[in-house]
Order: structure tokens, then sequence, then C-alpha cells
């Protein structure tokens, strides 16, 4: 019975794996390519699709809601602990990025979390403003691929 439980001599680690043989491969998994999770807030369900599929097909996991405030209850709840950066229209309902970028950088437990502002509308003093708050960046609308490879060395 001793010799049934042996492995045959010719399987040797290096080796492919033979029949009935269990063993997990390990692959190593540079940490940069682990997916990164981004938290999407934007009002308009047009655009929330819109940068939601431009993030996936970059490899990103995304989180997309419909409101300021409503990502903030996910933060402060704790249902969103790996968030890597938030990306947010600037003008919605209730309350705008702008409104919620200040939240973030004002919490002790949420400031280190990079945010970018969106918006269609290029106007100079609010970038200026939510770049001074601590925005990361600021995207003009509509969000193009091209984007998201600028967006990379902003998330942690």
């Amino acid at each position: 019975m001793a010799a049934a439980a042996a492995a045959p001599a010719s399987v040797a680690p290096s080796s492919p794996k033979a029949a009935g043989d269990n063993r997990k491969t390990v692959v190593s998994v540079d940490a940069s390519e682990l997916e990164k999770h981004v938290l999407a807030v934007d009002d308009s369900s047009v655009d929330r699709a819109v940068i939601a599929r431009i993030l996936r097909g970059s490899r990103y996991k995304v989180t997309a809601v419909e409101s300021a405030t409503r990502a903030l209850e996910l933060l402060a709840l704790g249902l969103l602990p790996d968030v890597s950066m938030i990306i947010t229209d600037y003008w919605m309902p209730g309350m705008t990025g702008y409104e919620l970028l200040k939240r973030v950088k004002e919490s002790a437990a949420l400031r280190g979390i990079p945010v970018v502002i969106m918006s269609s509308e290029n106007v100079s003093t609010r970038i200026t403003r939510c770049l001074e708050e601590g925005a990361e960046g600021f995207l003009l609308k509509p969000v193009r691929p091209a984007d998201v490879s600028r967006l990379c060395s902003r998330i942690r």
C-alpha cells in the first residue's frame, strides 16, 4: 500500500503534471499587475456605464454609483475597503464631485485615496480649484481609453 502512495520515480517536481497529481502550480505575479479597484461616481447612467466599461477594459475592478452621497456612505460603512482611486463627475445634484473631493481629503481614513474629477465643461477656474483642493487630476468628458493610461500613475 505504501508503494501506491509514493510518486513514480519518473515524475520530478519540474516535469509536467502527471495524471492524478493534485499539486498546484505557483505563478509569480508582479504586484503592479493585480486588479485595482476604482469607485466611479456619476449621476448620468450613460456616463457611469462609459467610464466603467473603459476602466474594466483596462483591467480595473469598478464599483459605479449614482451620487457622491452614496459613495461616501459605502466608504464610511467600510463596504469598499480596497478602493485605489475615486473618479467622480464634478457637477451632480445633492453633493458635487468637488464636495466629495473635499470630504475625502478632510477624512483621516480616506485622504490617501486619489480623487480624479471629470467634467464636460472646460472651466479653468474649476480645474484649478479642484487641483488646489487635492484632486490628482481633471479629465474632460467624454473620457476616452487613452485617458485611462494617464490615470495609472495615480492609482495606489
